[in-house]
């Protein structure tokens, strides 16, 4: 399935060094050009590492800017208009996704819902660990250790949330480990 991303998924995961878990779990992420103006060239302008981590994701090519038609634009104008909590990165990530047709990757709530409305599917940063951990390219160490540097980073997240996904690391069984129980 194909993947589109919001700023913040490749801020985070660039902050811990896991933003490679996006290559390896999709290939190719694609990414509007605001996103790319949010991510890479603000990111630059105010000194963030985390920026050129994303330009060399764009430069080797897995990372993919989509840029928008004129009604596409006008479509995002409209969307702000009725929807002001998001912002224009957010809308063109949505309309991409939704032309697509992807799972889009956003960790802001009021953006989340908004798509979801639209009926798209909207997964965070914090699902890529965990899927990372289901397709074992982290061990269960690697993934809780990026939980956990994720919040000390920054990213706000639920205490019964943040619970519930150390839980879910701490039982997880790999499938290797699976058919050995068997």
């Amino acid at each position: 399935m194909p993947i589109v991303s919001n700023t913040s998924p490749l801020i985070w995961l660039s902050k811990i060094g896991k933003i490679m878990l996006l290559k390896k779990l999709y290939g190719e992420v694609i990414i509007p050009e605001e996103v790319y103006r949010e991510a890479v060239e603000k990111g630059l302008t105010e000194g963030f590492s985390d920026a050129l981590v994303t330009k060399e994701g764009i430069d080797q090519g897995w990372i993919k800017v989509s840029t928008l038609n004129e009604r596409e634009i006008k479509f995002c104008q409209k969307m702000m208009e009725h929807a002001f909590e998001i912002h224009l990165g957010e809308t063109q990530a949505i309309i991409i996704t939704r032309e697509m047709n992807a799972l889009l990757l956003m960790d802001e709530s009021s953006g989340r819902a908004f798509a979801e409305t639209w009926g798209l599917k909207v997964r965070g940063t914090l699902y890529v660990i965990m899927e990372a951990l289901r397709e074992g390219l982290l061990d269960k160490d690697e993934a809780k250790e990026a939980v956990l540097e994720l919040i000390s980073k920054g990213l706000r997240i639920e205490p019964k949330l943040l619970a519930r996904i150390l839980r879910e690391i701490e039982r997880f069984i790999p499938r290797d480990e699976k058919d050995v129980a068997i």
